[in-house]
């Protein structure tokens, strides 16, 4: 019992912590551009646990194959996303911006058709991703969809955000079998061996001038959103299963809304709630609860 509240208190904290990035990312934008701050975000996350994982007296994990697959989650985890959400954030609010991560769980299974044996798509899931992506079209709005204007195209990059971070789950299951925190260290090193130079290379970040509020955020994603929030996703691993951890699906977005409206005083447009709620359903459905739900009522 004592375990099963502390693996749902630190759930939540997770939730609430990467429900805040969004927050974060829009307040560094103020002055500071969108590759820089995913440089600051990873160097600083890289930084702090390899510095962890040296106090410990661990190391890197050996060289091998694993090695491409950590690259991958890498680029495909940290620089793309990280990159594309504050891409996006330029033109949206924060909290539209979470609400399109509740789409992750519907790339997912859209991709683990191609990329497993054995998660491959049923009629549930099918109608369940179709239901979920209709939600994606009440977000964006369909004839937004079809004017490609700058606020379409920002809600794109940031959905292209969550279809990274559904390729990752799937590929870091090739790396369940390597010491975590080993694993999170060294994923974070690659990414910023990437995206630092690209950052020094495109922006010449020491030619910008950062307000305080932006380099307290830059801060903040960096040591909480992303290194001490891996500490914390560990802890709930070992706590729990990945199945329980993706229920960060659906609290995160919730979260990034209620920090958008409460500090930056955003105004979620009435589709975003009825969206979210469609984009809930596709995934409930996907996830076979659509016929769970009906069974009883058909044996009454």
């Amino acid at each position: 019992m004592r375990n099963q509240i502390q693996s749902y208190l630190l759930l939540t904290t997770l939730a609430a912590i990467w429900g805040g990035s969004f927050l974060f990312i829009k307040i560094a934008l103020g002055s500071v551009t969108p590759i820089t701050i995913a440089a600051g975000r990873i160097g600083l996350a890289a930084l702090l646990l390899y510095m962890i994982l040296r106090w410990k007296g661990l190391s890197l994990p050996a060289m091998g194959k694993h090695w491409i697959y950590i690259v991958a989650v890498a680029m495909l985890g940290n620089v793309l996303p990280f990159s594309l959400i504050s891409f996006g954030e330029q033109h949206i609010d924060s909290s539209l911006a979470a609400v399109l991560m509740a789409t992750i769980p519907l790339f997912t299974i859209l991709i683990a058709h191609f990329m497993t044996s054995d998660e491959k798509m049923t009629a549930e899931k099918t109608l369940g991703v179709l239901i979920g992506f209709l939600g994606i079209v009440i977000l964006i709005g369909p004839s937004t969809l079809l004017d490609l204007g700058k606020q379409t195209l920002a809600q794109l990059m940031v959905a292209c955000g969550a279809l990274c971070y559904s390729v990752t789950g799937i590929l870091s299951r090739k790396l369940s079998k390597l010491p975590k925190l080993q694993c999170a260290a060294a994923i974070l090193l690659v990414a910023s061996a990437v995206i630092v130079p690209a950052s020094v290379l495109l922006d010449q970040p020491w030619a910008l001038k950062p307000d305080p509020s932006a380099l307290i955020s830059i801060g903040i994603l960096g040591l909480l959103a992303t290194a001490v929030a891996q500490l914390i996703l560990l802890k709930v691993l070992d706590l729990r299963n990945a199945s329980f951890l993706s229920l960060n699906n659906y609290l995160i977005p919730l979260f990034g809304v209620f920090w958008g409206v409460v500090f930056l005083f955003e105004r979620p447009a009435p589709n975003t709630g009825i969206a979210f709620l469609v984009i809930l359903l596709g995934v409930f459905v996907s996830q076979s609860g659509f016929m769970r739900f009906l069974r009883p009522a058909a044996n009454a």
